[in-house]
C-alpha cells in the first residue's frame, strides 16, 4: 500500500512497512516413553540432548503416545522447551477421559500425564519475561 506525496515517488504508508499477517510455525513433537510407559523429555544417551526451544508464536502439537505416567521434573524440563510458544496442543494415545491419578508431583495415568504436562507448560509460560511479548 503506498500513498502519493506530490510529483515524487510514492511512499510507503506504515501500515504496509513489515506488516504482514501473522505467520506461525506448526511443530510435532513425539516425547520419549520408555517400554513401562513413563514419559520422559529424550533417552539419556540421545545424541541432541533434550528438547530444542521453540520460537516465539510457533505451535506445537506434543504426542504422549502410550504414556501413563511422568514425573514432575520431568514435566517441567520439557515445559522449559514449550514455554514461548502461543499454542501448545497435547495429544495421548490412551487417555479415555477417567480421573487424573497424581501424588507427590507424578501422575500414574495418562490424563494425570496431561494435566501434570499442562500446568507445568502453564507455569513456565508464565514465568516468561512479559515486555518481550
Amino acid at each position: 500500500m503506498t500513498t502519493r506525496t506530490g510529483y515524487g515517488r510514492p511512499r510507503l504508508v506504515a501500515e504496509a512497512t513489515g506488516r504482514g499477517p501473522a505467520v506461525h510455525i506448526r511443530y510435532r513433537v513425539r516425547l520419549h516413553v520408555d517400554k513401562y510407559g513413563i514419559v520422559q523429555p529424550r533417552p539419556a544417551g540421545h545424541p541432541d540432548g533434550l528438547l530444542p526451544r521453540y520460537q516465539r508464536g510457533a505451535v506445537v502439537e506434543v504426542h504422549t503416545g502410550n504414556g501413563s505416567c511422568i514425573a514432575g521434573y520431568n514435566a517441567a524440563i520439557i515445559a522449559e522447551s514449550f514455554k514461548n510458544c502461543s499454542a501448545v496442543y497435547l495429544i495421548s494415545d490412551v487417555a479415555e477421559g477417567h480421573a487424573p491419578v497424581m501424588e507427590l508431583g507424578t501422575a500414574y495415568n495418562a490424563e494425570g500425564v496431561l494435566r501434570l504436562l499442562s500446568a507445568a507448560i502453564e507455569r513456565a509460560a508464565a514465568s516468561r519475561d512479559t515486555a518481550a511479548c
